[in-house]
């Protein structure tokens, strides 16, 4: 987790945020569909159907640290840090420049990222994210990896000794699996 404070953020960045936040100087999860939107089909080199509203809520949630379901200066930065990353892996691991990664690709690009997942796993994040013609797009690999990236710090909060087993109770379960 990327650790930075209103000092770290570039002047030139700053100026941005402010023209995209507007007066209330955060970001909503509709003002973030429209940015990346319009972001990503600056990209010809993708093949989008663009962000939806969920993967927008997901992506808040992922990074809304004060709880206002809005994103302020730094927790924007943050995020578009990670999706600036992730676009460079994305297109790293694209290995046919098909603008989609196919279950191989996809594979590679996961474990370059951190998350070395078993052949099961994998085949369901596969058949959640893929299209009809098992490629998975852009958009999709964020969403892919916000939910990966939310889960496992979900599940670090269970288990902070780091034993590989946690227990939750009922509410904890239903916070998790309706906002995670």
């Amino acid at each position: 987790e990327e650790d930075i404070s209103e000092d770290d953020v570039d002047e030139n960045f700053r100026n941005m945020f402010q023209q995209l936040a507007g007066e209330d100087m955060e970001i909503s999860v509709f003002e973030l569909r429209t940015i990346l939107n319009r972001v990503i089909a600056r990209h010809k080199d993708l093949k989008t159907d663009g962000f939806s509203m969920d993967s927008c809520r997901n992506m808040v949630n992922l990074m809304d640290k004060d709880g206002s379901a809005r994103l302020g200066l730094v927790e924007f930065q943050i995020l578009w840090n990670k999706i600036r990353n992730w676009l460079n892996v994305f297109r790293q691991h694209d290995l046919d420049k098909s603008g989609t990664m196919s279950s191989y690709e996809m594979r590679l690009a996961l474990e370059s990222t951190g998350f070395k997942l078993d052949n099961k796993l994998h085949q369901v994040i596969v058949a959640r994210y893929a299209d009809e013609s098992m490629g998975v797009d852009f958009d999709n690999f964020v969403c892919c990896l916000v939910k990966l990236e939310t889960m496992f710090r979900f599940f670090r909060s269970l288990d902070p000794e780091g034993s590989g087993s946690a227990v939750m109770n009922l509410g904890e379960w239903l916070t998790f699996t309706m906002c995670g």
